[in-house]
C-alpha cells in the first residue's frame, strides 16, 4: 500500500511551554523561546536595550526611585553611595544632588520612594532613614526621635499608599521583633508615628514579613515568606492619639504560600503578581458583596507551573534580588538564572495571550537590579537600571548597547550582499559596542498524532524580514535522534518570504529550531509535510 502524505504545523505562535512534552503541546505554543516576542500570532526577535548613560564613571546603584518634577515630566532617581542621580526621560539629561555624607553601601533593604515633596530611603534594621527635601535641598538622617512623635521606624522596606507612609519595621517603643512588624504613618505625616498603627504578624514565629503593597480600597497586602495577609488602616486616623478605628483590621489570605523576593510584587491586570518558593501566582479581587475581598488564582497550580523547568535554575541563594514589572501587558521578570548572583535573565508573561512568551538573555555583565518606568515623546516606555552601569530604556533596538563608548560613528550600511556572508552593521547613532540579538525558537513536536515512523519531507516556513535578516532553520527528529541544520536564509529586501526546504529523515516525531541574529526577523507560521508509514509491528530502539 501507498504511504499516506499528512501534514502537521502552526499557523501562528501564542505561548511557551518549556515544561511538558513537547508532543502534547497545543497548537500555537513552542517548546522554547530565547529573545522572542509573540505579537498577534508572529514570533519575532525581540528589541534591544539602548544605553542611556552619559557620565563616565562608575558607580554602584544601591536604591532606584520615580518621581514627577514640577513640569510634569518623569525622574527615574538613582540612590548611590553619597549622592541621588536623577535622570529625566523627556530630556535625556542626567544631573546629580550630593547627600554631604557617604550613606549607603548596600542594596538590601533599599526602598527609594517620593512623596510630600521629599525623597525617602529605608536602609534596613540597623541603620535610620534618610530623606532628601526639595525645598530646603538639604539630606537629613531621621534622628533616633522618642515619646509619641518618633520619627521613622529603621526599616527594610517602604511603600507611600493613601497618602500614608508604610513601613517594614516597629515603633521605636515596641519589644516586638522587627521582622514581624508592619509600621504606618499618620495622615499626609512622615513625622509622626502611633503605636497603634503597629501591625505585628506572626510574632515569635518563623514566617517573617517580606512585603507590602497596595491593595483596595484603604487596605494593602503584607506578604510573609509563607502567607499573605491584607491589613485595613481604617478611616478617621490623622494626627498620634487618635483612637483606633473599628474598620482596623489584619485579616489572613492565604497560609501556605507567600513571597519569596519582594521586589516581583507587581500590581499586574487588576490584580497583584508575586513570586514565592513554589513559583509565580496571580491575587485577584472579588466583587463586593462575596465573603472576601480577595482570592489566589490557580491555587493548586501556580501561573508558572509551564515554565517550571526555568523557575527550578533560578539561583536560591540570590533569588532575593529578582524584581518584576507590568508593562504593555506583560510582567517582567528579572532573575539569577544558574549560577548568576546577578538578574541576567528575563521571563516575560503575556496578559493578552494568558502565556509565557520568552526567556530573555543579556551580555554577559548586564544586570537589571530595578525596573522603571517614565514618558519619552509622550509615550509610556519601560527602563531598566544596571547596578553599576545606570539606566536603559527596552524594547527600542534592534541589538543590544555595552560595553565602550566605541568609536567615530558611521552611516548604516551591509558590507556584503552574498547571502553567505554574515551581514556587518555599522551604525549613524552609535555611542556603545551594539550586540546582536541572538534569539532561539524550538516548535513544539509534529507527530501527525501518531507515533508511528514517518518519512519527513519537507519544512515550510512564512517569514516577515528586513533587509540583512538571517535565519537559521534546523530539523530535531526524534527516534533516531537527529539534528540537522536545513537552511540558512539572509533576506536581501524587507518583506515576507516562504521558504520551502526538504528534510529527507525518518522518525516519529520532529520539532523545528530557528535561530535568529542581527537585524529584524518574525517566523509566521511553520508547517511540516511527511508521509506516514502504515502500521508496524517491530520495536525500535
Amino acid at each position: 500500500m501507498p504511504l499516506e502524505p499528512q501534514k502537521d504545523g502552526d499557523l501562528g505562535f501564542v505561548g511557551l511551554n518549556s515544561r511538558d512534552n513537547p508532543s502534547s503541546l497545543p497548537q500555537g505554543v513552542v517548546s522554547k523561546a530565547v529573545n522572542i516576542r509573540m505579537n498577534r500570532g508572529v514570533a519575532s526577535v525581540r528589541l534591544g536595550a539602548k544605553r542611556l548613560k552619559s557620565y563616565p564613571e562608575t558607580e554602584e546603584v544601591y536604591g532606584v526611585g520615580e518621581m514627577y518634577n514640577s513640569s510634569g515630566e518623569t525622574i527615574i532617581i538613582l540612590a548611590l553611595a553619597d549622592k541621588f542621580r536623577f535622570y529625566n526621560t523627556v530630556t535625556n539629561t542626567y544631573s546629580t544632588q550630593s547627600y554631604g555624607a557617604t550613606l549607603l553601601s548596600t542594596q538590601d533593604g533599599v526602598d527609594v520612594v517620593y512623596a510630600m515633596g521629599k525623597i525617602f530611603v529605608s536602609r534596613g534594621l540597623d541603620e535610620r532613614p534618610f530623606y532628601f527635601d526639595f525645598n530646603t535641598n538639604l539630606t537629613t538622617v531621621f534622628p533616633t526621635g522618642s515619646g509619641a512623635g518618633h520619627q521613622f521606624p529603621n526599616c527594610q522596606g517602604l511603600l507611600y499608599y493613601c497618602n500614608r507612609l508604610v513601613a517594614l519595621g516597629r515603633h521605636h517603643t515596641s519589644t516586638n521583633n522587627p521582622r514581624n512588624c508592619v509600621s504606618v504613618s499618620n495622615y499626609l505625616d512622615h513625622e509622626n508615628w502611633d503605636i497603634l498603627d503597629e501591625f505585628v504578624f506572626n510574632e515569635s514565629g518563623s514566617d517573617e514579613v517580606v512585603a507590602i503593597s497596595p491593595w483596595t480600597l484603604n487596605e494593602f497586602l503584607v506578604f510573609c515568606r509563607n502567607s499573605i495577609y491584607y491589613v485595613n488602616v481604617g478611616v478617621g486616623r490623622y494626627v498620634t492619639g487618635d483612637a483606633l478605628s473599628n474598620d482596623s483590621f489584619i485579616k489572613t489570605l492565604v497560609t501556605d504560600i507567600g513571597c519569596s523576593a519582594r521586589r516581583t510584587i507587581v500590581q499586574a491586570n487588576g490584580g497583584v503578581m508575586f513570586m514565592s518558593d513554589n513559583g509565580i501566582y496571580f491575587l485577584s479581587p472579588q466583587p463586593t458583596g462575596t465573603n472576601e475581598s480577595v482570592r489566589l488564582l490557580s491555587i493548586s497550580e501556580p501561573v508558572s507551573a509551564p515554565v517550571d523547568d526555568v523557575i527550578t535554575r533560578i539561583n536560591k541563594t540570590y533569588n532575593y534580588r529578582s524584581c518584576a514589572t507590568y508593562f504593555g501587558n506583560r510582567y517582567y521578570l528579572a532573575i539569577p538564572l544558574d549560577d548568576s548572583e546577578v538578574n541576567n535573565a528575563v521571563m516575560v508573561f503575556n496578559f493578552i495571550l494568558k502565556n509565557w512568551e520568552s526567556v530573555d538573555l543579556y551580555q554577559d555583565g548586564f544586570d537589571i537590579f530595578k525596573w522603571a518606568s517614565g514618558k519619552t515623546n509622550n509615550q509610556r516606555r519601560l527602563y531598566s537600571v544596571d547596578t553599576d552601569e545606570g539606566v536603559f530604556l527596552m524594547e527600542e533596538l534592534l541589538w543590544d548597547e555595552w560595553g565602550d563608548v566605541a568609536g567615530t560613528p558611521t552611516l548604516d550600511f551591509i558590507l556584503s550582499d552574498d547571502p553567505l556572508v554574515a551581514p556587518i552593521l555599522t551604525l549613524s547613532t552609535l555611542q556603545y559596542q551594539p550586540y546582536n540579538i541572538s534569539s532561539e525558537l524550538i516548535t513544539r513536536r509534529y507527530t501527525m498524532n501518531s507515533i508511528g515512523d514517518k518519512r519527513f519531507s519537507t519544512i515550510e516556513s512564512e517569514y516577515d524580514t528586513t533587509s540583512g535578516s538571517r535565519i537559521t532553520t534546523s530539523a530535531i527528529v526524534s527516534n533516531p535522534d537527529t539534528t540537522t541544520e536545513i537552511d540558512f536564509y539572509v533576506s536581501r529586501e524587507t518583506g515576507d518570504v516562504a521558504r520551502r526546504n526538504p528534510v529527507r529523515k525518518i522518525g516519529t516525531g520532529i520539532q523545528v529550531k530557528f535561530e535568529s541574529e542581527s537585524f529584524d526577523a518574525s517566523i509566521r507560521s511553520n508547517f511540516v509535510y511527511a508521509m506516514v508509514q502504515n502500521k508496524s509491528n517491530q520495536s525500535k530502539e
